[in-house]
């Protein structure tokens, strides 16, 4: 008869359960205990070595030499860790120790990096301490651990103690190299400050040079200059006047003289000197040419006269004179080549009188062709004389007073552009200010990094030191083998209970008075009780000997995962019995 169980159990119902399905329960947990003990046993273990690396602050004091590394520890780590795990330097450990064979000929390298990062292992130790600065307690790093993880433990050992000696070098190269670019940096500023310092020292030299005049502090003093300078400028044109008027007067007086006595010698024996016979001859000539033609006898005779009188040097050594010659005999060559050419006598007799004239013009002092050294008149001489003296010192005079008039001009544009100036000259003193400030300031700073490079380059900054090496495991971290055998335990247990369950939900048969009741909603009348037979006892006696067979087993399992993964078994008991006195 089969219906469905309820839900609802009694004591009595649930041992008559157990009991039932004890076979099947026990199958199930020796089973599950048994799959757990033997994964506990042969599961590889991973062993892991690692370093404590110390942080130690720098030997010197910070007010004496203060370092360019300023960044904090964590980021400095960080910084290294990123560097030690570089592509390049992980395949060199790889190839190096042999690592992941199996792995590199199933995966790619890009995977097996990977892995080798996740075994790669690195912890902080941190603490409390008192920032020296705000005077807080803060938590510090002060330590790390890095490590490595391996199924060798040979292995993690020796790859550990590589990662640490990544770490220690990379650390002194990376603080060696912040301290190298901080003192190169400074260096490069400090040198492109000095030459625009330089620069802006020699444009302010500059500057003052051209403005001399116009400078601030000048002022005063141009002013001063400027009313002083007036004053000259006015006696000087006073003076100027004075001696302008005197020159009229001896020109007027002058030109009523002739600079040689026209006639020599006296009585019967007197004669015209040959300026004085140079000048009636060109007056003749000009008369007769006014009144006969050129071919006339006496022009022509005046004419070669006056010839003969420039080829022997006897004329008046007068500009005036010579230019009026000069106008003649020019006007004479013109009608001579209009009418017979440019090769007929005539015309090259003319050319030459014409640049004798020319040559005797050059060579005359530029005073109007007063020339005293052939004149022989005192009054002339002397009047010469006077009027030579005149223009001498009315030239030194008006030279003196446009040389007042220049400084003038400069001294009224010194004051007008001395706003501007004071501006322009205020800007360029403020930037060479600013910038020799600035390239002091670099310039202590170089210095101080030059220090705390030597501080680096000598190993007496901040520093990681090695306090444990990476020592050869004695113990796997993983995998925990008495807690897996632990855990099997309590899953076998749960894997019989559930078995006891599951077998009987699927079962449907009525097996005690209660169920029927609970099914049929009626007490039986009577109940026959199970009569044993001697198949059944038989089957039961196996099923003891079964369990307790089991029960030996699952002993020397436990027994072996206990003495494989926790302790062995001597020291166990050895323990066990100091423990017990």
């Amino acid at each position: 008869m089969e219906a469905a169980t309820d839900n609802q159990l009694d004591l009595d119902e649930l041992i008559r359960i157990i009991r039932r399905r004890m076979k099947p329960a026990l199958i199930a947990l020796c089973v599950v205990f048994a799959l757990s003990v033997a994964y506990a046993i042969i599961a590889e273990p991973t062993y892991r070595s690692e370093s404590t690396i110390l942080i130690e602050q720098q030997e010197i004091p910070q007010d004496l030499v203060r370092s360019t590394v300023t960044s904090f520890a964590d980021q400095r780590i960080q910084m290294i860790i990123q560097r030690v795990m570089t592509y390049s330097k992980l395949v060199v450990l790889i190839k190096k120790y042999d690592l992941y064979a199996e792995e590199r000929e199933k995966e790619p390298l890009e995977s097996v990096i990977e892995q080798m990062r996740d075994d790669i292992h690195h912890r902080m130790i941190s603490a409390d301490v008192v920032d020296p600065r705000s005077g807080r307690p803060i938590e510090a790093t002060i330590a790390f651990n890095i490590g490595y993880e391996s199924h060798s433990a040979k292995t993690a050992q020796l790859v550990a103690n590589e990662l640490t000696s990544l770490f220690l070098s990379e650390n002194i190269k990376t603080r060696q190299e912040m301290a190298d670019d901080a003192e190169a940096f400074l260096a490069e500023e400090v040198k492109r400050l000095e030459q625009k310092s330089r620069e802006l020292e020699a444009k302010l030299a500059e500057f003052k040079e051209l403005n001399l005049r116009k400078l601030p502090e000048m002022t005063s003093l141009n002013m001063s200059l400027m009313d002083r300078t007036e004053r000259e400028y006015f006696d000087l044109s006073r003076q100027i006047q004075s001696l302008e008027e005197r020159r009229v007067f001896l020109e007027a007086s002058l030109a009523q003289q002739e600079p040689n006595a026209a006639v020599v010698g006296a009585g019967e024996q007197s004669a015209l000197t040959p300026a004085a016979r140079a000048r009636l001859l060109q007056n003749q000539y000009i008369s007769y040419l006014a009144m006969y033609s050129e071919n006339h006898p006496d022009v022509i005779r005046v004419k070669r006269e006056l010839e003969n009188l420039v080829g022997d040097g006897d004329f008046p050594n007068e500009s005036a004179f010579i230019e009026k010659q000069l106008d003649l005999y020019e006007a004479e060559l013109a009608t001579a080549r209009n009418k017979y050419g440019e090769e007929y006598p005539d015309v090259r007799r003319l050319e030459s009188v014409i640049a004798a004239f020319n040559a005797k013009l050059k060579k005359l002092p530029a005073d109007k062709g007063t020339d005293l050294r052939n004149a022989d008149n005192p009054s002339y001489v002397q009047l010469a004389t006077s009027l030579k003296t005149v223009d001498v010192e009315l030239s030194h005079l008006k030279s003196s007073r446009a040389k007042l008039r220049e400084k003038l001009d400069e001294l009224e544009v010194s004051l007008l552009q001395a706003p501007t100036v004071e501006r322009e000259y205020r800007s360029l003193s403020r930037d060479y200010e600013n910038t020799t400030r600035k390239y002091q300031e670099l310039k202590a700073k170089q210095l101080e990094a030059g220090l705390a490079k030597s501080l680096e380059d000598e190993s007496k900054g901040e520093r990681f030191t090695l306090i444990e090496p990476p020592l050869m495991p004695e113990k796997p971290i993983r995998p925990n083998r008495m807690l897996i055998v632990m855990a099997g335990f309590i899953l076998a247990v749960a894997s019989a209970v559930g078995m006891l369950f599951i077998l009987e939900k699927l079962d449907r048969t009525l097996r005690s008075p209660n169920a029927v009741s609970r099914h049929l909603g009626r007490a039986p009348l009577a109940v026959i009780p199970h009569i044993i037979t001697y198949s059944e006892a038989k089957a039961v006696k196996r099923g003891r000997l079964y369990l307790a067979g089991g029960l030996v087993m699952a002993g020397m399992m436990l027994a072996t995962a206990i003495h494989l993964a926790w302790m062995p078994l001597d020291v166990l008991w050895y323990a066990a019995l100091r423990k017990l006195g």
